[in-house]
Formats: C-alpha cells, sequence, structure tokens
C-alpha cells in the first residue's frame, strides 16, 4: 500500500471541499477500499474518512408524508433492526442486510458502501492479471478464463457482476438518492436522483460501477410512501451459508388488493455488471393472482435473452429458483 494523507473531516463541507481534491478517495467503512488498495489497484493520495460524520450521514427515519430516509452511513445491523423498516413492505430490505458478509461486517459495513463497492471479479482484483476493466490490459479475461460466478446478462465488453444485496431492494422499492459535491454551503451542489442513475446506463469495461463524478459524496437514500397491500421479499444463492457473495440475486415488490397483484417490480442481482431491473417480468405478475404457474412464467421471462458463458450455465436454473422463492415470499 503507497502511503496517502489520511483526512478526518469535522463537518460535512469539510469532507467535500477534500473529496474534491485531486486523486482523492472518500471512505465510510472501508471494507472494500482497504483491500483495493492493497493490491494497489487504486492508490490516492487522500482518503477522505466520513465516519466522524455519522451523526449527520447515518440513522433511519420517516417523514411527515410517508417517505423514508435512510443515511448513506447507516450499517446493515442498524439497517436490519430499526423498527421503522419491520413488516412486509421493507422485508427485502432487511433480508438483503441480514445475509451480508458475518455479523461482523454487519456491524461496520454501511448501506452506501454496499452498493458503491467494486465488482468482486478475481481478474480486475488481482494485480497479477492484466485485465481490461483493471486498465491493464486489452481484453475482459473472464469472458474465456474461469468465469462461474460471472454475468449471464446485461454486459457488453465486461462480464463482471454487481456485488450488491441492498441495491435491489432499493431499486425494486422506488428509491432515490442525495448527493453532495463541494461545500453545500459555499457553491456547492446538492443533487437528488432516482437510484437507477447511480448505475451507468451501458455498464463498459473501464467505467466505475457507478456514475458519481469526483467528490461528489452519497449522503442517503429515499424510499417514497408505499401503499396499501405492499410486500416485499428478497431471496438468493450462494455457496456457502455464511461470509460470501451471492450467485444469484432477486428482489420483488408485489402490491395485493383481494389476493390479486395490482402492480409489481422485480430486480435482479449478481448476475449482470448493474442491479438489473425485469420490468418486462413483473408485467406478467399484475392483474393475476399468485400461483406457482404464474412465478414460474415470471421467472422465465426474467432471464429471458440470457447467454451463459462457458462455466456459469447453473446461474439460470438456480437463478429462475430465487425468483420463484422471493415471489412466493413475497404473497404468502
Amino acid at each position: 500500500m503507497k502511503p496517502f494523507t489520511y483526512v478526518v473531516p469535522t463537518s460535512l463541507a469539510e469532507a467535500g471541499a477534500a473529496a474534491a481534491q485531486p486523486n482523492a478517495l472518500v471512505k465510510g467503512a472501508g471494507l472494500d477500499l482497504v483491500d483495493r488498495m492493497k493490491e494497489r489497484l487504486q492508490t490516492p493520495e487522500r482518503v477522505v474518512n466520513l465516519l466522524p460524520l455519522k451523526d449527520e450521514l447515518a440513522g433511519i427515519a420517516a417523514d411527515a408524508t410517508g417517505e423514508t430516509r435512510i443515511g448513506a452511513l447507516t450499517t446493515l445491523m442498524q439497517l436490519q433492526g430499526h423498527d421503522d423498516l419491520q413488516g412486509p413492505a421493507f422485508r427485502a430490505l432487511v433480508q438483503s442486510a441480514s445475509t451480508t458478509g458475518t455479523p461482523q461486517i454487519q456491524h461496520r459495513a454501511t448501506v452506501a458502501g454496499n452498493i458503491l463497492q467494486f465488482t468482486r471479479c478475481w481478474y480486475v482484483r488481482s494485480e497479477a492479471f492484466h485485465c481490461l476493466h483493471g486498465g491493464r490490459g486489452p481484453t475482459c479475461l473472464a469472458m474465456t478464463g474461469n468465469n462461474r460466478y460471472h454475468a449471464v446478462m446485461g454486459w457488453s465488453d465486461c462480464v463482471r457482476v454487481h456485488a450488491s444485496n441492498v441495491a435491489p431492494p432499493l431499486l425494486a422499492l422506488g428509491a432515490e438518492y442525495t448527493t453532495v459535491k463541494g461545500d453545500p454551503d459555499h457553491g456547492g451542489t446538492v443533487r437528488r436522483r432516482k437510484l437507477a442513475e447511480l448505475f451507468p446506463p451501458v455498464p463498459r469495461a473501464q467505467l466505475a460501477e457507478h456514475t458519481l463524478e469526483d467528490g461528489e459524496i452519497v449522503t442517503a437514500f429515499h424510499i417514497p410512501k408505499q401503499p396499501e397491500g405492499v410486500r416485499t421479499a428478497y431471496a438468493e444463492s450462494r455457496e456457502k451459508q455464511s461470509f460470501d457473495w451471492a450467485t444469484t440475486a432477486c428482489a420483488v415488490r408485489v402490491v395485493m388488493d383481494g389476493g390479486t397483484i395490482t402492480a409489481a417490480d422485480l430486480v435482479l442481482g449478481a448476475v449482470a455488471p448493474n442491479p438489473l431491473p425485469r420490468p418486462h417480468a413483473a408485467r406478467v405478475l399484475v392483474g393475476k393472482k399468485p400461483s406457482a404457474k404464474l412465478f414460474q412464467r415470471a421467472a422465465e421471462l426474467a432471464f429471458q435473452g440470457a447467454a451463459p458463458l462457458a462455466h456459469n450455465a447453473f446461474k439460470l436454473p438456480i437463478g429462475k429458483a430465487v425468483v420463484r422463492d422471493a415471489l412466493e415470499q413475497a404473497t404468502r
């Protein structure tokens, strides 16, 4: 790891000013960043520690309109245990946080950090390999190498997958996110956008896993008030019971009225370079009563167009089972 300046800000304005400096990176818990710096995948001149700003950037609260605000530095343990998130509307979010890593990691890892983590592809994360996404080689090595855990859809020139557990449920819930850049009290910029805009529309190699500008800091996520009868669920597959990343994942949101699904959202995880909404699969659910046949149809549509690589065709049948599992949980 190369030497760097460690910045401990006392205010968001100070953090924004430091983050705006050339070759600066911001961190929450730093679980992912430290790994990348050890491998010298990133060699920042300064690292801005946001943890001293927990009073401002952490916490969960619902306002008078029913919107729920989740601070960027809220830990995954806080997310799964908060009273305002108990119940069927936020079940998927709680489930996704509780499946991430281990309890020790959940006590440290933040919501923003989980969403903004770098891809877990072993080729790009090792200095020994010269891969396209890492900017050190001419091609995506996983395309023809060991691609057991890589993408089966949604890719162009890089088959990495997005590793976030909490991003699919937040997308299914219609979340937005807020950022600041620079000093918000002295000419800085505060922006609020749809969460889907945080991910590149075409996830190409050498593009970041997110669309944040240099020096832009995520401050919070916002979930709109949910209608009566809304239910959510999250399911995933993985190879170990604990401390493992998903091989496939699915978050669903349905609105039930008298035993009929009146609205639906379905988002896949761990199968593409971005968390992947599948609106055409969700539409088939609307206006119908839950059934095994209906859920199988939705699962087939969710993976329509998938093109598995040499070693990851297992993701298709398992991924479809995960979709069915999430739907069954949400409609019980």
